[in-house]
């Protein structure tokens, strides 16, 4: 009885104070969850994100002696085996999104055209892709040869695009299998609308395997070689250059836009900062969420003899000092 009574004595010290601690944690989470701070905290999540990007692209550059390589274009072009200057200069730019909806596959969405990856709309659900905000921050144009050269110096080797025929919101288009480089077949590239991508992050990866009987709406990019003329996403300058003058460019340079995905040389490699490509939560589930590098490779006028990073922003096209005010609500 003795014994018994000592058990039924109560409670440790120590598990009052787990138990205190535990409800100070979920008494936290709800506090800020009813006041709207995880919004609060994502932007935190943000401010060290783009920080830390930019950190990691500068220190890739200066211990592996150039840019990485496998970024993202934010573009969908014609799939082919091979991509050549000639191929490039034939491509024609359009910087409107592909049509969403339409009813059957089109030569607009296969032959030689470049498309913006989505950018139709900022809501979840709409039109998938790129949100609005963050495309209508970029002009789609062609890079001038000097300008790729000014890539490539800097190590940047290849990217990677959207396949044009899968990148718009027709559940119908582009059904067969495609080679890749005669060693392989990928697809089906396009069965599945760009809205309904189930992981928007892979969109610029390769489909699966032919035949995989788990294919699922995914993948639907490929790499392809830097060449002459090549269409990609810069940066808005702005009036009198001042989206430039912000991020602390020249106001007539050209700043590249290239997402930070799983294939870029700075994810997944055993010396890669990152294990896994960094997100961006604040966008539509559809949405792309993959944080930008803006690449600087000079101006027209004067190209940069080797591109560097200028800045990193993140899936809406915010850059660091946006954020920051954003976090501290200076700016709504």
């Amino acid at each position: 009885m003795k014994n018994m009574k000592n058990k039924q004595g109560g409670f440790t010290l120590l598990e009052l104070l787990v138990v205190v601690g535990i409800m100070a944690i979920i008494g936290g989470a709800l506090i800020s969850s009813f006041g709207g701070q995880e919004t609060k905290a994502a932007r935190g999540v943000a401010t060290q994100a783009i920080a830390g990007i930019e950190s990691a692209i500068r220190t890739h550059a200066v211990i592996e002696g150039e840019l990485p390589s496998g970024l993202e274009s934010l573009v969908c072009i014609p799939w082919a085996a091979t991509y050549d200057a000639a191929a490039y200069t034939a491509l024609a730019v359009n910087a409107v999104p592909l049509v969403t909806g339409a009813a059957s596959a089109t030569t607009s969405d296969q032959g030689g055209t470049a498309y913006v990856f989505g950018g139709e709309s900022n809501l979840a659900s709409v039109g998938g892709g790129m949100g609005f905000k963050l495309a209508a921050k970029f002009d789609l144009a062609k890079i001038s040869v000097a300008g790729v050269k000014s890539l490539s110096d800097a190590g940047i080797q290849s990217v990677r695009y959207g396949i044009a025929a899968a990148c718009d919101n027709d559940a119908t288009t582009v059904q067969a299998d495609v080679q890749v480089d005669g060693a392989g077949t990928i697809g089906p590239i396009g069965a599945g609308t760009l809205v309904g991508l189930d992981i928007p992050g892979q969109a610029f990866e390769d489909p699966r395997p032919s035949g995989s009987t788990a294919w699922k709406n995914r993948g639907r990019g490929f790499s392809a070689p830097l060449a002459a003329t090549m269409p990609l996403m810069v940066w808005d300058a702005g009036t009198d250059g001042y989206n430039n003058k912000k991020l602390g460019a020249a106001a007539d340079d050209q700043l590249i836009g290239l997402g930070v995905g799983a294939s870029s040389d700075l994810v997944g490699n055993a010396n890669s900062p990152f294990a896994k490509a960094p997100f961006y939560g604040q966008v539509g589930k559809d949405k792309y969420s993959h944080y930008i590098a803006l690449i600087n490779i000079g101006s027209v006028a004067s190209p940069a003899s080797a591109a560097f990073v200028q800045a990193v922003v993140d899936a809406r096209g915010d850059f660091l000092d946006e954020e920051i005010a954003e976090f501290q609500g200076q700016k709504l």
